[in-house]
């Protein structure tokens, strides 16, 4: 079914699609999900072992290595949340149940925190898209005027320093690192010069990022490898730099600045990184004006700070318990979850631990899956899906029923 093992079907992942990132699996990746304060659930490091130990790797694929029976999760997991990913896998789970007793594959369990593990993987996989277009990058680096100013492979203006250094990445997030630095200082020269501040919008960026990379005269091209981003730094640098000040502590917007989940929903990175580039200008004027310095970031951190605002739509708990009473009604699940002269189907949602956090309520729902596929088989019961928001609705309305 498979090619390549699965340990090596992850390493080629990461190295074919990101690059940048050091290979999943490896003792020297941080553990995202474990930061103290952190509002981020789990590890997307460790449910990329999770995914290739439980077997999820036979059937569904990366990026396209691994099984496919099953859809390539770098592709679905895109821009939905940790609750509206649950409910994908709920609404296939009558397929998956068929497709493992067919081939004789055990049904995989997995703990609250094994389970937010694998989700945050699968999430966090679509962070970094795939390197852009040199050629479309060269057309990009002429018509926005960037050659006045910048010279790749000698070719090109003094004014700004050469850009050839950067060729050593894939991904433009130090590119956007340093352009975002010397941002008040580029800003300040082309308006005297009369040329206007370029903007990127998709990918032109990743674009701009290739053709530096094939264009460059850097001799050592031998590809930089850093370590994960990881969002929850991400979370502390946001407040450490100021950001909350105008964006808020959760990125939710102020009279200052814009949701910034709603600014950066479905994005990438690269995205993302044309996206704060764009508004620089604009946020450094109204930071002089507030009296506030202007942010630098060294090292890795603005590849943590963009990870976290691709985190944003991740932890979305802010439901609505009426329209998930209604939903608990309408799915039917009170026909078997409801006590009826003291007994239930099913057990008493009211009086379950598991309900008590979102993603109890979707690990006790995927382990108990087998028990209740076959109950509702025999009864001749349609399978429940939940779409949009409804899971995280339901939730609610259940932890709401078992905290009164």
């Amino acid at each position: 079914m498979m090619s390549m093992s699965p340990q090596r079907t992850v390493i080629r992942w990461s190295l074919r699609s990101v690059g940048l990132l050091a290979c999943y699996g490896l003792a020297m990746a941080p553990a995202l999900g474990a930061q103290s304060g952190s509002a981020i659930p789990g590890d997307p490091i460790a449910g990329g072992r999770m995914f290739v130990a439980r077997q999820c790797v036979r059937c569904h694929s990366i990026w396209g290595n691994g099984g496919t029976l099953g859809p390539d999760f770098a592709t679905v997991g895109a821009g939905r949340s940790l609750q509206q990913l649950a409910g994908m896998f709920w609404n296939h789970t009558p397929r998956m149940m068929e497709t493992v007793r067919a081939r004789g594959i055990d049904w995989p369990t997995f703990t609250e925190t094994e389970l937010a593990d694998v989700i945050s993987y699968i999430y966090y996989v679509k962070l970094f898209d795939e390197p852009g277009d040199p050629v479309l990058g060269e057309r990009w680096f002429l018509e926005k005027q960037c050659m006045q100013c910048h010279s790749v492979g000698g070719e090109g203006g003094a004014v700004g320093p050469p850009l050839d250094g950067y060729a050593r990445y894939v991904a433009p997030i130090a590119l956007s690192q340093g352009m975002w630095n010397h941002g008040p200082s580029m800003q300040a020269r082309q308006v005297a010069d009369g040329i206007p501040m370029p903007t990127f919008v998709g990918r032109e960026m990743a674009d701009v990022q290739a053709y530096i990379r094939r264009t460059s005269n850097l001799r050592n091209r031998e590809v930089v490898l850093l370590q994960p981003p990881n969002p929850n730094i991400g979370r502390e640098l946001f407040s450490a730099k100021g950001c909350v000040r105008c964006h808020g502590p959760a990125g939710k917007g102020t009279r200052y600045g814009p949701n910034l989940l709603k600014a950066t929903q479905q994005l990438k990175v690269s995205e993302i990184a044309g996206q704060l580039w764009n508004h620089s200008a604009k946020m450094a004027a109204a930071m002089r004006d507030r009296g506030i310095t202007f942010p630098q970031f060294r090292g890795t951190e603005m590849a943590d700070v963009i990870a976290f605002l691709y985190y944003l739509r991740f932890y979305e708990t802010e439901g609505d318990a009426q329209i998930g009473a209604v939903l608990f009604a309408e799915k039917g699940c009170a026909n078997c979850h409801t006590p009826v002269d003291g007994a239930s189907i099913g057990p008493d949602l009211s009086k379950s631990q598991a309900v008590l956090t979102p993603l109890g309520l979707a690990t006790a729902m995927w382990d108990h899956a087998p028990a209740m596929y076959d109950r509702m088989q025999s009864a001749e019961v349609e399978w429940p899906r939940f779409e949009g928001n409804e899971m995280r609705d339901l939730s609610v309305f259940l932890r709401s029923m078992a905290r009164n």
